[in-house]
């Protein structure tokens, strides 16, 4: 397990979130189930797990692990808009809210925007993927009944693998609709955004989201990473670590590692405990 270089990050794990992570049963090979992630997080102290799939709903599988009574960290449970529950379909999206569910992510790994970017880098002819807008750029009727159903149940949206004029066009319906939303993945190739775009969803009222994979896949270094959260400022984002792949580290050990980095780049105490206390407290809160 992984030994932490600075003393605040034991203490800080206590009472942290982790609000992105991917765990087992899943059709991907992953490193921990749904009850081994929430007990090593346990071991720290920490808050809440939030357990995604990209095919489909955590929420019961949420619901189970925190009946068995044998843990104070809290496991959420989630549900991602792909076509293995329909899409953009707002019954399944109610169905898992109703369960619990505190996230809702617009498609992933089958929006229209992350199969043209795997095409591209493989050179090959992009299929056709879900896509939040019609034809002449306004969101799909069905998105905006997703929204209100999130509104209802205090839930957060996520703009999960979608491009940047359909994140927009998300984050802008929903902050108009008093709807909490996060961007998501913007330092990933097939999401990246400049600088100033994610400050723009940020004085709209969107929170960002930061993630260890980003910098653990190597796709940015840590440098940067610490430079766009100065740009949006701490209270504006949250960290979390997109972990669970079968060969990586634990959950657990990269928000350890993502404090570290943090940590040895300047940001104190107080600025690493908002991004992974209050902020995501206040998201699922």
């Amino acid at each position: 397990m992984y030994q932490p270089q600075h003393e605040a990050v034991l203490e800080l794990m206590a009472g942290a979130y982790d609000l992105h992570t991917h765990t087992a049963p899943d059709t991907l090979p992953r490193i921990v189930n749904d009850f081994e992630l929430t007990a090593m997080a346990n071991d720290y102290g920490m808050a809440g797990v939030m357990l995604k799939n990209h095919s489909g709903s955590t929420a019961a599988r949420a619901a189970l692990v925190n009946s068995c009574g044998k843990f104070n960290t809290k496991a959420y449970g989630s549900i991602v808009l792909n076509s293995s529950v329909g899409g953009l379909n707002p019954q399944a999206v109610e169905t898992s809210l109703r369960l619990g569910a505190k996230m809702v992510w617009m498609p992933t790994i089958q929006a229209h925007n992350h199969i043209e970017y795997v095409a591209a880098v493989g050179g090959k002819q992009a299929a056709s993927g879900i896509r939040v807008l019609n034809e002449d750029g306004t969101l799909k009727p069905e998105v905006y009944e997703i929204l209100e159903l999130i509104k209802q149940y205090g839930a957060v949206v996520a703009t999960g693998h979608i491009s940047l004029g359909e994140s927009a066009a998300v984050i802008y319906a929903a902050c108009d609709m008093g709807v909490k939303c996060v961007l998501t993945h913007p330092d990933w190739n097939c999401t990246s955004l400049p600088i100033e775009v994610q400050k723009a969803f940020v004085k709209k009222g969107a929170m960002v989201e930061k993630l260890w994979l980003d910098i653990g896949h190597n796709l940015v270094s840590a440098d940067y990473m610490a430079l766009t959260i100065r740009e949006l400022g701490a209270e504006n984002v949250f960290l979390s670590t997109d972990r669970g792949q079968i060969r990586a580290e634990y959950p657990v050990e990269s928000l350890m590692m993502f404090m570290d980095a943090m940590l040895d780049r300047g940001f104190n105490h107080r600025q690493v405990y908002i991004m992974t206390h209050d902020n995501p407290a206040c998201l699922i809160g």
